[in-house]
């Protein structure tokens, strides 16, 4: 819920901005004017927001904003530099509070299955990447690499377990080839200090199966929040270009004039 308001505000910001500026154009092309008295003269423009920086540097805005958001709105003196600026700031908050939940909910699955599921076959633990965990997820027995403990490999024959369905699927892509089909297991059968088996640990399995879970809806979630913080820097940086296009103008001489227009 948290993204889904921030990539609104970020939009409505953007939206809002582009709207309030094209209000304030004349559709025939001509700078707002204000009636200084009831006589037929006319007053010299004025500019809804004042600069912060020189005019010259106000063509660095759209940059700036690119690099960090509201900081162009805040150089062409818009103060909704103060949404984006806000944003932001909680836009990274949140990633960085995804990615430390993700870190931690992996070493609780890690340890989890460690103690329960492989600490009774090996005294060599090493740790296994994303896929491994997914497998220990999806498997309740990883089975044996071999059936022999030296000599040549045997492999698993249980297609209830991990190795077991490996061979299987091995000797039916290599019907005619013995070998081969031993060759194909080797590489992507579970060895011996890898192996696992959640049997009689039926409330760790579950515990170990949420964990991992929520490690994937963290993962997805610090991918969300990059996504609203490329959305953010984007839509600032074209608000501030359009306010920028919409606010500075060339009025002869080589100078530069402050203002709006559009030409219809």
């Amino acid at each position: 819920m948290l993204v889904r308001a921030l990539v609104g505000a970020s939009l409505l910001v953007g939206v809002s901005a582009i709207v309030s500026l094209a209000q304030r154009v004349d559709p025939a092309g001509v700078i707002a004017r204000r009636a200084a008295d009831s006589t037929t003269r006319l007053a010299a423009p004025r500019l809804a927001a004042e600069p912060r920086v020189a005019t010259a540097g106000l063509v660095y805005a759209p940059i700036a904003s690119a690099l960090v958001p509201g900081a162009g709105q805040f150089m062409l003196g818009h103060d909704r530099f103060v949404a984006y600026a806000a944003v932001e700031i909680l836009s990274w908050w949140k990633y960085l509070k995804d990615t430390h939940e993700q870190t931690r909910q992996e070493a609780l699955f890690k340890e989890l299955a460690r103690a329960a599921a492989r600490s009774h076959f090996s005294t060599t633990l090493p740790d296994g990447g994303w896929s491994y965990y997914e497998q220990m997820r999806d498997w309740l027995e990883s089975g044996r690499y071999s059936q022999t403990d030296g000599g040549p490999v045997v492999p698993e024959t249980d297609t209830l377990t991990f190795n077991g369905l490996r061979w299987k699927l091995a000797q039916a892509t290599h019907a005619n080839d013995p070998a081969g089909a031993l060759a194909a297991y080797e590489q992507i059968a579970i060895r011996p200090e890898f192996r696992w088996s959640w049997r009689n640990a039926g409330l760790q399995y579950d515990i170990f199966k949420r964990t991992t879970e929520n490690r994937n809806d963290a993962a997805h979630a610090a991918v969300t929040d990059l996504a609203v913080i490329a959305a953010n820097h984007a839509l600032s940086m074209v608000d501030a270009f359009v306010a920028f296009r919409l606010q500075v103008q060339p009025v002869g001489n080589g100078r530069t004039g402050l203002g709006a227009s559009l030409r219809w």
